[in-house]
């Protein structure tokens, strides 16, 4: 059976390997004996796929009948060969929080004792356990469950029509309502002490500290009568404002740090989360940090990674993200979201047997649950469904899709009645545009989505580097003094400036806005002196360009304040996400554009390309170009564009400028994969080491014969010669291709003439290696 996701792990010896015996399904197999031999009498049987398969099956039972004891298992598989491939070790802390375990439904000893008591295993293919850092077997999985579907089918009367009606088909919906529910809250309960930790930068409430900025804000019958608020041009205010987001991050980089886990290198292969060198073949891998999202789709994948979806983790990276995100350096929570949604989901999965016993019906799970993470992280469960569709989930069917959106939209309802903004709306940045779009207007669009490919093209290359950078140098070794210097640069330059001081969410809300014409016209509630001087900068009316500049210079330098904190932030050792720090910095310059536009139809309204605009009225809205430009920046960085333009739409609440924002989203998405044809979640999984072979990458392949693609290297196990397929020369082969890195792969089993006859993985003959060394402690 497939190991679990999540960090409950057994303590093992650091060289001993835990893999699994296929005893059917589809899984070659291996019965006791000494060698490989056709008509030897004490041999190893190889069992393939054919029509034999349920003599054989009986026959290996019958053997494993013959077990010596449990102990004796246990001290074979202690003495097993060492399986030295990349695989996470039981010396990363295991009774912090959450201690290390594993239930005896994955024990081999349980597989042993079940044989002792003569039960048979039907063909099911029990795998042991999927070691870590190694692929599942999709087909076992498949098979395993289709054997359980046949048993099931098999009870008649009214239980077995219960049982196959009612309750098996209705365990995935409970499910994703369940992680839905799950989701919601976590994400309410996110978003309320954020709020709350990022406005101690900046004040106190005095009716209730415990009140955020925006909610004590609400409560006053003057603005803000009951906020607190440092003095901004105070050199204390400044001091307070660096020291607080220092100390969130610094124990934000803390839980990461204390929450490593080790893992042991092969000789090829190495960890996304593996940065800090213990030993030449131990390393320390930091799971709690950065965004999560290429670690969840190379799971989706089918990649095995314990630990990374575990409890010990979902609790690190929830307060970790809630610190991060209040402290004001460019992090976002939706990539840090899909992980937690992902590790709710892989909890649940425990609820049911048919979800947590098998790898593969256990992702149409998690890739549900990392829709509603996108949803609860902007309120928009359809472009949720959208971006797990395009950018995290490896097999999505119609039945997953349905499934994503039931999970979305109970995620969604959840947090809207959780309101942890006190504004009781799901949309975040609503917008109250009035007016359409011209078409002299659509030559601005397209540049925001040239420069919206160009910056994310540049971004993904330079934070590459950066992180390249991290792993060999002296950097890497000390990731908590690394947080600390770059939140403290980050802050302390930061605060002269009014559109780096506020937060993201607020920036981004802000520069979406549309001015109003008068006071009582404001689409929201001013909550603090910070939010009016930006709505006085952000709204000029004058016609002369003087009057523009100290708007356009305060752009501009925010504009390079987060491209540049964008790029060496995406890579500390902190919860952090890519997606709002990239929709802030093309927000940025979409105001720009905008803002200047709107100076050009003022100042020279008599031009003919200006005929469609109105006498002494607005003819464009700033607000607009900074929607577009959240949009280009954002599949620039990540070429993703479906789901940004459905995320955009939901995260407004506006429709009518569908076209504009599609114009500069496919824009920045040709000019990005001209420069960069992958984006950053793609980059950071090539540059892991992770396996994912990505379905809309097309291979093309010059040779002419099938023969001149294959391998010719491969080790083989030749059924016919006996002297060959010894224990010791066998355990030998499992040595050699884990030294390449194959261990997760397999033998083909031919013979004399070279026909194929089967294929064994890797695992499944250690276990049965181990299997052999408990019946018969000779051949150990």
């Amino acid at each position: 059976m497939a190991s679990d996701l999540t960090d409950l792990e057994p303590r093992r010896a650091p060289g001993a390997s835990e893999s699994s015996s296929g005893a059917g399904g589809g899984a070659s197999q291996l019965s006791a004996g000494r060698t490989v031999g056709s008509g030897a009498e004490r041999r190893w049987s190889v069992d393939t796929h054919n029509r034999d398969h349920g003599r054989s099956s009986r026959h290996t039972s019958s053997q494993l009948s013959r077990s010596r004891s449990h102990h004796a298992v246990s001290k074979a598989q202690d003495q097993a060969v060492p399986f030295p491939m990349l695989r996470a070790e039981d010396e990363a802390p295991t009774s912090w929080l959450i201690p290390r375990v594993r239930s005896a439904l994955y024990d081999s000893e349980n597989l042993l004792s079940a044989a002792h008591l003569g039960r048979r295993n039907k063909g099911k293919g029990i795998r042991a356990w999927y070691t870590s850092y190694t692929t599942i077997d999709w087909l076992h999985d498949d098979i395993r469950e289709q054997a359980r579907l046949r048993t099931l089918r098999a009870i008649g009367g009214t239980k077995g029509w219960w049982l196959n009606h009612v309750w098996d088909p209705v365990q995935g919906w409970l499910l994703v309502v369940l992680v839905g529910l799950l989701c919601g809250l976590f994400a309410g309960f996110i978003s309320e002490w954020t709020e709350l930790l990022a406005g101690w930068k900046t004040g106190y409430c005095r009716a209730d500290w415990r009140l955020s900025q925006t909610i004590c804000c609400r409560m006053s019958a003057v603005e803000c009568e009951y906020w607190h608020a440092w003095e901004p041009r105070s050199l204390s205010g400044r001091a307070i404002f660096v020291v607080v987001g220092g100390v969130y991050t610094l124990i934000a980089a803390i839980l990461v740090v204390k929450s490593a886990t080790r893992v042991t290198m092969a000789n090829r292969g190495v960890s996304s989360s593996v940065e800090t060198s213990v030993s030449p073949t131990v390393k320390m891998a930091y799971y709690g940090a950065g965004s999560g999202i290429p670690e969840v789709k190379s799971i989706l994948a089918g990649f095995v990674i314990h630990g990374f979806l575990g409890v010990r983790i979902l609790v690190v990276k929830t307060f970790g993200l809630i610190l991060c995100c209040a402290s004001g350096i460019m992090a976002g929570k939706e990539g840090p979201m899909v992980q937690i949604a992902s590790s709710l989901g892989n909890i649940s999965t425990r609820i049911f047997d048919k979800y947590y016993k098998n790898e593969a019906k256990k992702r149409e799970i998690i890739s549900a649950a990392a829709a509603a993470g996108v949803s609860v992280a902007f309120g928009a469960p359809i472009g949720g469904v959208l971006f797990s569709l395009e950018e995290v989930s490896y097999f999505f069917p119609n039945k997953t899709m349905l499934r994503s959106l039931t999970c979305a939209l109970v995620a969604a309802l959840v947090l809207k009645a959780y309101d942890p903004f006190g504004t009781g709306k799901l949309v975040l940045f609503q917008t109250t545009y009035d007016m359409d779009y011209h078409w002299f207007e659509m030559l601005a669009f397209v540049i925001i989505g040239v420069f919206g490919g160009l910056y994310g093209a540049l971004f993904c290359r330079l934070n590459m580097a950066v992180n390249r950078l991290r792993k060999c140098t002296w950097i890497g070794r000390y990731p908590i003094a690394e947080v600390v210097a770059i939140t403290t640069l980050t802050l302390a330059i930061s605060y002269q400036n009014p559109f780096t001081r506020i937060g993201l969410g607020e920036l981004v809300g802000s520069l979406f806005q549309e001015c109003p014409t008068i006071v009582s016209d404001r689409p929201y509630p001013t909550s603090s002196d910070e939010e009016s001087e930006i709505e006085k900068l952000l709204c000029v009316t004058s016609s002369k360009l003087s009057d523009y500049m100290p708007l356009l210079s305060l752009l501009a330098l925010a504009l390079l304040n987060r491209a540049f904190f964008a790029i060496v932030t995406f890579g500390i050792k902190v919860p952090s996400g890519l997606v709002l720090p990239s929709m802030s910095i093309g927000a940025v310059f979409g105001r720009i554009v905008g803002t200047y536009m709107e100076y050009l139809t003022r100042a020279h309204s008599g031009l003919a390309v200006f005929s469609q605009c109105p006498a002494n009225s607005r003819c464009v809205i700033p607000g607009i170009y900074a929607l577009v430009g959240a949009g280009a920046t954002l599949t620039g960085a990540t070429h993703t564009t479906i789901a940004v333009v459905a995320i955009l739409m939901e995260l407004t609440g506006n429709l009518i400028y569908t076209l504009p924002v599609l114009v500069g989203v496919m824009t920045a998405r040709w000019v990005a994969e001209y420069f960069s044809p992958s984006g950053i979640y793609d980059m950071l999984l090539e540059h892991a080491g992770h396996p994912y072979f990505d379905t809309k990458t097309q291979y093309i392949h010059t040779r002419r014969t099938a023969a001149e693609l294959m391998q010719t290297d491969l080790e083989t196990i030749c059924v016919d010669y006996e002297n060959e397929n010894t224990v010791e020369l066998l355990s030998a082969r499992l040595a050699r291709i884990s030294e390449r890195g194959l261990a997760d792969g397999g033998f083909p089993v031919v013979n004399s003439r070279g026909h194929l006859l089967g294929w064994i993985a890797c695992a499944e003959l250690e276990f049965a290696i181990a299997r052999c060394h408990a019946l018969d402690p000779a051949t150990a």
